[in-house]
């Protein structure tokens, strides 16, 4: 999850729109209030805040011509840590989209939807945690999927057992969401 604030960096007063990684509970404490669209939201994918963050940089600039507005990224871990930030040009913005990219590729994915999962990712136990699912919704999909007969299979199977399975597994799945 990253985050994307305008900051005012103490105690220089250095202008930086940070992409913050860990949601908006790690943002550093300078940040201010929301202004151009995107800002204070968290992002599942960091090509999508690294984008907002490049248009709120340019935004903010346009406002504050005088202004140094810097742009930068990094992961507070919940303390202080005001980001250096980097000048807003094509080799800043190319940087950025590199470091995006390559966060993307490392981001967990749904086996289902491939959409990214964010917080605790649901699974299904008596499959173990190879297989991750960004919900209930899709865990059930692909449990569906699962079901249908392959070709060669003998039709005569016990529907019974299965459904048993089927709903142990659901059990499963939620209470570990519970945890």
């Amino acid at each position: 999850m990253w985050t994307v604030t305008r900051q005012s960096q103490w105690p220089d007063g250095g202008q930086v729109v940070e992409i913050s990684e860990g949601g908006i509970d790690y943002v550093n404490p300078g940040a201010l209030a929301a202004k151009y669209p995107g800002e204070m939201e968290e992002y599942a994918d960091p090509r999508e805040a690294v984008e907002a963050a490049i248009k709120i940089a340019e935004a903010w600039k346009g406002d504050k011509p005088g202004e140094d507005i810097l742009i930068d990224h990094g992961a507070t871990g919940g303390m202080t840590m005001p980001f250096d930030g980097m000048e807003l040009n094509e080799d800043t913005k190319r940087e950025l989209r590199g470091w995006a990219e390559t966060r993307w590729e490392r981001v967990a994915k749904c086996d289902q939807c491939g959409e990214a999962i964010s917080g605790n990712p649901t699974t299904l136990l008596d499959y173990g945690d190879d297989w991750q699912f960004c919900g209930e919704h899709c865990a059930e999909r692909w449990w569906e999927a699962q079901q249908e007969p392959e070709e060669d299979e003998d039709e005569g199977e016990d529907e019974a057992g299965e459904r048993a399975f089927y709903y142990a597994s659901r059990y499963h799945a939620a209470s570990r969401l519970a945890e």
